[in-house]
């Protein structure tokens, strides 16, 4: 099953590219660095990138500057990709004369309570609005309201929405079920409809890996020849999904599928049946954009990969918030999307978003 995404656009921006599992820095970056964020992470320049080039930025900003705070689940490589929007987006005010002061943490494991600390802290600093990516909605959900009560614009941004908060607006992918279910179905059926399947579930509590999970389950119940053997969590980290899957390679020597929730534990997977000898044997489907993903997608060990535009979940972020701190309206929700992408296509995604690093 694929989902439609934005034209895949040429867009004068750098995007990053992934030669590691995760970012290890602070959680911190100033929108004036041009320093790497970390060891692990590198800038491509002159690349492609899944851009809405229809997006209208013409919008004129009642303010010279503006201060926007953003948190996030974990230092992660997936939100140097949504950086990497939102830098594009602080570099086009810049032009134009318009400065955005931006603050970008998160702890380097994921810790809702960090997160609602960080959001009181930002309430009490003067920064114009709050952008979240909601670590767990029952913890993060009272700090939001909380931050709109002291007068404080928040947004929600990347991977999870709460429609009943009082957020003033969405921008990310909105669709994590339906990321889910298209994963499980390609899987399935490429499995045959039959044999034994693994859950890689990342991390627990996380809205956007819970309607993934959710979503694993529902489609695989749908093939009755299917039999889930196992669910664990990796947490986000690519050595933990290594060492799941590897046990689950001498547990289940007949294990005909796995699906992965997140852009860490496709790379896991991988490598451990890679190095069973087993690509293409054990089928394997996952979130996203790591390069190290993409070439297992090139040489089979990946059967697809779902995609999100982590582009414009910050460039279409930073332009609504600017927008909202000014009181002029916004829609509520912003849909970015997201894409299933198979082998055949692998090298084009790996030139549009790694140029050449890869």
């Amino acid at each position: 099953m694929k989902k439609k995404i934005v034209s895949l656009l040429l867009v004068a921006a750098m995007v990053l590219a992934m030669a590691g599992c995760g970012s290890k820095d602070d959680g911190k970056s100033d929108a004036k660095s041009d320093e790497k964020k970390t060891e692990d992470t590198q800038e491509a320049a002159n690349a492609k990138a899944l851009a809405d080039q229809e997006f209208d930025t013409s919008y004129e900003p009642k303010k010279d500057e503006y201060k926007i705070y953003c948190t996030y689940k974990l230092v992660h490589a997936w939100y140097d990709a949504i950086e990497v929007g939102v830098k594009a987006a602080v570099a086009d005010f810049e032009d134009r004369g318009v400065t955005i002061d931006y603050e970008w943490y998160a702890p380097v494991e994921p810790d809702a309570v960090d997160q609602v600390n960080s959001i009181e802290t930002a309430v009490g600093q003067g920064y114009d609005l709050v952008a979240v990516d909601v670590n767990q909605i029952e913890t993060t959900q009272p700090a939001v309201d909380d931050a709109v009560d002291a007068g404080v614009k928040v947004a929600l941004f990347a991977s999870s929405d709460i429609p009943d908060s009082k957020r003033s607006f969405f921008v990310g992918n909105n669709d994590n079920y339906g990321d889910g279910a298209a994963i499980a179905e390609a899987v399935c059926e490429k499995m045959g409809k039959k044999g034994k399947i693994a859950f890689l579930s990342g991390t627990i509590g996380a809205s956007s890996h819970e309607q993934r999970l959710e979503a694993f389950y529902d489609t695989v119940e749908k093939y009755p020849d299917i039999e889930v053997v196992d669910d664990q969590r990796d947490n986000d980290f690519v050595e933990k999904a290594i060492e799941i899957t590897e046990a689950w390679m001498q547990a289940y020597p007949d294990l005909n599928g796995i699906l992965c929730n997140n852009m860490s534990n496709p790379v896991g997977a991988c490598q451990a049946v890679k190095d069973a000898g087993k690509s293409g044997e054990v089928i394997i489907g996952g979130m996203d954009h790591d390069l190290r993903t993409f070439n297992y997608l090139k040489d089979g060990t990946l059967y697809v990969a779902q995609v999100q535009n982590c582009y414009d979940m910050g460039y279409k972020l930073i332009y609504n918030a600017v927008k909202c701190i000014d009181g002029e309206d916004v829609e509520e929700i912003t849909d970015v999307g997201s894409t299933s992408v198979y082998q055949d296509q692998a090298d084009e995604y790996i030139d549009m978003l790694f140029g050449d690093a890869k």
